[in-house]
């Protein structure tokens, strides 16, 4: 036997073939939107000791609508780029965007590296050793 569909049942089928569609393209839209505001990171800024050997990369994440990032990661990196040790860090900045220029890299010796962050609210020191492995930060 053969089954006829009526106008009023591809209409049915066409209107949830449409609802999927849409939801299916919102859904990536809100998946798309909430990567690019939580998670996306770009570099900000790099800085080799001097023996070439240990990097510092410091990378934005998420974004900011009105002023910038709020947050910021600290690579700590060996020579071959592999990740050592990652801190996050967030910027206490309120009307003032993120740049570059707030940061200050200066390597104590060939391991250790201090990192000066000068914010409006507050100064935060970095410093790293890469033969420890041993971190501190404090505030001013």
């Amino acid at each position: 036997m053969i089954k006829f569909i009526n106008n009023e049942e591809k209409y049915k089928n066409t209107k949830i073939k449409i609802a999927r569609w849409v939801f299916t393209v919102l859904l990536i839209c809100i998946g798309c939107l909430s990567y690019w505001v939580f998670f996306d990171e770009n570099p900000f800024l790099k800085n080799t000791s001097p023996n070439q050997r240990s990097l510092v990369e410091i990378t934005e994440y998420g974004n900011g609508f009105l002023f910038g990032s709020k947050n910021i990661k600290v690579y700590f990196k060996d020579a071959q780029g592999n990740t050592v040790q990652e801190e996050k860090i967030r910027v206490e900045n309120i009307m003032e965007p993120n740049n570059k220029s707030l940061y200050d890299i200066t390597w104590e010796d060939e391991n250790r590296v201090k990192i000066t962050m000068d914010y409006e609210g507050e100064t935060k020191t970095l410093t790293y050793n890469f033969n420890t492995k041993r971190m501190k930060i404090s505030t001013k």
